[in-house]
Formats: structure tokens, sequence, C-alpha cells
């Protein structure tokens, strides 16, 4: 995996070891694969115990149905897997997963300029030109990721398994990580 410059922090985090899983699964495929992108709070170096994993398995220019294919070997192991096509676009789609350890990742398997990436991206595997493949848009702001995962929750696109993590992690963020940034004699 290659290195950025947030990668001592997330190095710290739980999802640490399945980011190092993934990325060489993708990095053993290069008849298959390009590359990896990083995306998300830990592109940032930001993130925390309840982050999940965003990332672009990046496929061959002409090699994408192959790679939508072989999705399967990017989640090996994992406790449920969730494929998801969005809007009708041709060379992208989702295949999120929860691992054994209830780190929850979201790759998107794209071809190069299958997706534009908006905000934050690092390379972790394939050559430093990867991110010029695709076209680089404003980030979303924080609105319009909480309007979009509103209509995902009101469509049937996500599973009740997906729902339920969804629901205990802002739990999670609402009680249990606040505690943990007080100091011990506040904790309890």
């Amino acid at each position: 995996m290659r290195d950025w410059p947030g990668r001592p922090h997330v190095a710290t985090l739980r999802a640490w070891p399945e980011l190092l899983r993934i990325v060489r699964r993708i990095e053993s495929q290069p008849g298959i694969f390009v590359g990896a992108l990083l995306i998300g709070s830990l592109s940032r170096g930001e993130g925390d115990a309840l982050s999940d994993i965003d990332l672009i398995a990046v496929a061959h220019t002409d090699g994408w149905s192959r790679a939508w294919e072989e999705r399967a070997t990017l989640s090996e192991g994992a406790l449920v897997t969730f494929d998801r096509f969005e809007g009708g676009r041709v060379g992208v789609a989702g295949h999120s997963w929860l691992t054994q350890t209830l780190v929850k990742v979201e790759c998107l398997v794209a071809r190069p300029g299958g997706m534009r990436l908006a905000g934050s991206a690092v390379v972790v595997a394939g050559d430093d030109d990867l991110l010029e493949a695709f076209e680089e848009v404003a980030p979303f702001t924080r609105q319009q990721i909480k309007e979009y995962a509103a209509d995902l929750r009101e469509s049937d696109a996500l599973s009740e398994i997906e729902r339920a993590y969804d629901d205990l992690i802002q739990l999670l963020r609402q009680d249990v990580l606040p505690r943990e940034e007080r100091p011990d004699s506040l904790a309890e």
C-alpha cells in the first residue's frame, strides 16, 4: 500500500487491518484492477474508531464487467455484502460489506472516468496518475450528504442490516465517542 499524509493516523484505527487486506487483494489482481483510491475521512487522515472504509477499486478501462464479476474476491470472508447500482451509470457500481470485525467497507468498482470524485482522494495502489483519470468536483456539503443518506433510507436501496448498522453507528457517535473524548475522571 502506498503512503499518503494521513496514513499514520489511519494506521491507529480499527479499520486499518481491513484496509490493508482489501488493498492487497486489489494489488494481487493486476489483470482485473489497475489500482485503488481511498476517499472520505480516511483519505484526509481523519476518522475515528467507528469510521468506515470508502474505497474505489479501479478496473481497467475496458474491463469493468470482469472487475464487477470478480468483486466477491474483495469482500471474501465478509459477514454480509450489499451491491448497489445508482442512476443508471455505466462503469461504476457499489459493492459494500461488513467485515468479521464489523467494519463497514463501501467499495465502488469503477472504470477510469466512470465517476466524478468529490472531495479528497488518494492513490493507495496503482500509478500516481490514477487520479487524473477521474474528473474532480467540489466536495459535497454536509447537507448534501445528509440528503443523500435520507434518500437512500427512504428508498428500498438499503437492506435492513445496513439500516440497523447505520443506526448503531449513529447512536455510538452520539453516546460512546463523546465519553471517550472526556478526561478519565469525567467519563463515567
